[in-house]
């Protein structure tokens, strides 16, 4: 989404922006509060905690925020009992592989609640945590989960690429009364690189995806920090004579399919690319969804669907393995090259 850059504007990198997010949200609203792991005492994303939250500890009070034990289970099922008693809790955990000790409480507690409670009131918990790909730090704290928690039938599930996306989404998490699952991650929070962000209040919408770069050769498919990749991967695309187009989902649940529909009518050829395991990840849904919606372009097409992701094994702690598992930005050039090929 472009930015009109004659209007006034802040440059921010992605945890500036998320500070901006949360204190205009805060302060908008009063029953918005925060709590989780090393969410006072980390002031920059850089230093191991994705909430950059300089400042607001000092401008809301311990009332509002607080850090808390690292027993994961208990930050969610705390939010969730705010959440019924008329709060707006931002509860982070620090890692997607963290969120394994808390899976039953948002996977089943927060995605099932309408259902097993039937509960008929609001239930707006934010859930966040980064994912720490590209930085050899393990399963525990690298795992992209994601695919896990789009499986819950009430959870909206977020993932932003850009400074931008990552504000303009949060709040809008924020504001949403039902639950949802929000993951900055590692390469996205350490981009040196700012970005001009309107002082102006704005919200994105979620199931809205955000076509990064135009292309009429191959659509590549993507979100969170491999979109940085694919934008690399286009590029050098874009000197061997194939123009990529880049589509970045923004959010999985709700999953906006018909913008990549109509990229795929110009294109003829997709290619989904994720961090996540190739197994059961999100790319299989992804590409259910295109065949399901659009069953006339996929059989147009002249090369079938291709997945690109991770390989399906835990990941190392040895950044040179963690590149031969998880895809590269010439993993990328070589699968969309040869989804060109074959189309012809």
């Amino acid at each position: 989404m472009a930015v009109n850059t004659e209007a006034n504007v802040d440059m921010l990198d992605s945890g500036e922006a998320i500070n901006a997010a949360f204190k205009e949200e805060m302060r908008r609203d009063e029953t918005v509060v925060m709590w989780g792991e090393d969410v006072i005492t980390m002031e920059s994303p850089t230093a191991g905690s994705d909430l950059c939250t300089k400042g607001i500890f000092e401008e809301f009070g311990a009332d509002r925020i607080r850090d808390t034990p690292v027993v994961e289970a208990a930050i969610i099922e705390t939010a969730i009992g705010a959440a019924l008693s008329g709060l707006r809790p931002i509860a982070h955990v620090m890692t997607g592989g963290f969120q394994m000790g808390c899976f039953d409480p948002i996977f089943a507690r927060l995605g099932t609640a309408y259902q097993e409670w039937n509960h008929q009131g609001t239930l707006p918990v934010v859930a966040m945590a980064s994912v720490l790909g590209g930085a050899a730090k393990g399963a525990d704290h690298a795992l992209s989960p994601e695919a896990l928690f789009m499986h819950s039938p009430g959870l909206k599930v977020v993932m932003p690429s850009t400074a931008y996306d990552t504000k303009g989404l949060l709040k809008t998490a924020i504001r949403d009364d039902f639950p949802v699952v929000f993951y900055t991650h590692r390469e996205v929070m350490i981009r040196e690189e700012k970005e001009a962000i309107p002082t102006e209040e704005y919200l994105i919408p979620f199931g809205k995806a955000d076509v990064k770069r135009q292309g009429d050769d191959v659509t590549i498919v993507t979100y969170s920090g491999m979109v940085l990749r694919a934008l690399a991967a286009a590029e050098e695309l874009s000197e061997q004579g194939i123009n990529a187009e880049i589509v970045d989902l923004r959010t999985l649940v709700p999953m906006d399919v018909d913008t990549i529909v109509e990229s795929l009518r110009k294109t003829g050829a997709l290619l989904i690319v994720h961090e996540a395991m190739k197994r059961s990840g999100a790319a299989g849904e992804i590409a259910m969804r295109v065949t399901e919606a659009a069953p006339d372009v996929v059989q147009a097409m002249k090369t079938p669907i291709r997945r690109l992701a991770a390989q399906n094994v835990a990941l190392p702690t040895s950044l040179r393995i963690e590149r031969r598992v998880v895809p590269q930005v010439e993993d990328i050039v070589a699968a969309a090259k040869d989804l060109v090929m074959e189309r012809g």
